[in-house]
């Protein structure tokens, strides 16, 4: 496929920070890679880290890591001749075409290679994928079946992508599930790194706790964690997931619950402080503004001494390319009034008893999650989608199409983890009932593609639990060409790329 241009500096983020599943990694040729360090930023010429310390197979590495866009690069580069390489053990790139020969030190050391975009966490690929969209015009290649897919049945496609939809889900079920277990370490005051980040000695780890009770997971403040940072996550949109996510987990609900959920304008000034979004009163031309955002500032200034936790830059915040009702600055407001509904007392157990409840029907069960997450704009953000100047008219509401994704990401998926470590059977089959009959509202582009090029329009891509499949599908067969691997490509004898 071809990539989009990444910059630099977002590969040398993803590897300083290990932004990928770390306990997953296999080089190309299949051996496992475990970083018990990554290095340092290398400020001046040769290659990006020095100093990492990586076990490829049953050999610990010490040396230096030069990361790419493409596995080709290596050779377009020059490193090949390059002295300055010589100590290179792991070339990191994003993807891969096709069959790339092995990367060779200017000794003719094979250097072992490393592809990340299948590693990559959730956020960050989506983000790489929408780039790829956006610098293709909003249109992705055709997939390699397109013109040989026609004579495949309809009763081979449709089951096949709602396998891979449960595939989805359970991803996304295993990702809470991880979250949820930091979350209890935390709280019982266990250290817990998800990625191996220590630069000294790995013997001094402490060891990752595996065996959790029953009694770990019924403290109802994680749960509700949890589902704050999926609905935030989800707030973020594509763009700004990633900001949203780690906003959610430095401005964490317990913070929030020391003040009163239901004093907007102090849940305001907390987002929008810690994120990093309440500007200069001088910048601000509009009255209204400058006094709204005076108010915020008094309260965020009283509270920000004792706020220990990482502040965001405005700079890590997206606004180009959106629809205004997606503005960060509209979302983080339209969560400051979701707050007292979301987070009441035993809100949470309200929400479970949705699914336990029998007599409910399934439209029944998302009017509820649609009336939670229902809420009144104030006069100012009735009016305005960021601060500055006023609009006609603001929608800050969260639409049906919006509401309908959270609840087939966000709340499905914790309900059905809730189910599963309380063996609770009724939660588990109301919660695939819902995401079965769950209407799509908002197409997108991946599901847009698959419905042209492998439905060809024979049948619509008309459900939540459909349009899972088509993401999982395009994502993690067409994208990468495991076409040998697709019940479509296995009928068409196709090859994987």
């Amino acid at each position: 496929m071809s990539l989009p241009n990444v910059p630099e500096r977002f590969l040398r983020h993803i590897w300083q920070h290990q932004l990928f599943s770390a306990d997953l990694l296999r080089t190309a040729d299949g051996k496992q890679v475990n970083i018990i360090s990554p290095g340092v930023v290398n400020t001046d010429g040769g290659p990006d880290f020095n100093g990492a310390k990586i076990r490829v197979g049953n050999i610990t590495f010490h040396g230096d890591v030069e990361l790419h866009k493409s596995a080709s690069e290596w050779n377009a580069h020059k490193h090949d001749l390059d002295p300055h390489y010589n100590r290179v053990i792991l070339h990191v790139v994003m993807t891969a075409e096709g069959e790339v020969p092995p990367a060779r030190t200017p000794s003719h050391r094979s250097i072992p290679l490393l592809i990340l975009h299948p590693f990559l966490d959730e956020t960050l690929r989506e983000t790489w994928e929408n780039t790829l969209f956006e610098e293709q015009g909003g249109r992705a290649s055709p997939i390699k079946c397109y013109t040989l897919n026609d004579r495949i049945p309809l009763r081979v496609i449709v089951p096949w992508m709602e396998k891979l939809a449960h595939e989805r889900i359970e991803l996304k079920v295993r990702r809470f599930e991880e979250r949820l277990k930091q979350l209890i370490d935390e709280s019982n005051h266990i250290v817990h790194e998800p990625y191996p980040r220590y630069y000294g000695n790995p013997d001094d780890i402490p060891p990752p706790r595996k065996d959790y009770t029953r009694k770990d997971f019924a403290n109802r403040t994680l749960w509700e964690q949890l589902l704050y940072e999926g609905i935030m996550e989800a707030l973020g949109y594509s763009k700004n997931r990633e900001a949203f996510l780690r906003l959610a987990q430095s401005m964490r609900l317990a913070s929030l619950r020391q003040h009163q959920l239901g004093e907007t304008h102090t849940m305001m000034a907390l987002l929008f402080g810690a994120a990093g979004l309440l500007p200069s009163v001088r910048t601000l031309e509009e009255k209204e503004s400058r006094q709204y955002v005076l108010q915020l500032k008094m309260i965020w200034n009283t509270i920000r001494p004792n706020y220990k936790a990482p502040i965001l830059s405005p700079g890590e915040w997206l606004f180009f390319r959106l629809r205004p009702s997606n503005f960060p600055t509209a979302r983080l407001a339209a969560m400051s009034f979701l707050l007292p509904k979301l987070f009441a007392e035993d809100n949470f157990r309200r929400l479970i008893t949705i699914f336990k409840n029998e007599g409910l029907t399934e439209r029944e069960r998302l009017d509820s999650f649609h009336t939670l997450l229902a809420f009144e704009s104030d006069e100012f953000w009735k009016h305005h989608y960021r601060f500055g100047n006023a609009t006609r008219k603001a929608a800050t509401s969260l639409g049906h199409a919006r509401i309908n994704e959270i609840a087939s990401n966000v709340l499905v998926p914790i309900v059905l983890l809730y189910a599963r470590i309380f063996k609770d059977h009724s939660v588990r089959m109301h919660a695939h009932k819902l995401l079965s009959s769950l209407a799509v509202s908002q197409k997108n582009t991946i599901s847009n593609v698959i419905q042209r090029q492998l439905l060809k329009n024979k049948s619509s891509i008309d459900s939540a639990l459909l349009q899972q499949g088509a993401i999982q599908l395009h994502k993690f067969y067409c994208l990468p060409g495991r076409c040998g691997e697709c019940e479509v490509g296995k009928l068409l004898h196709l090859t994987n790329s």
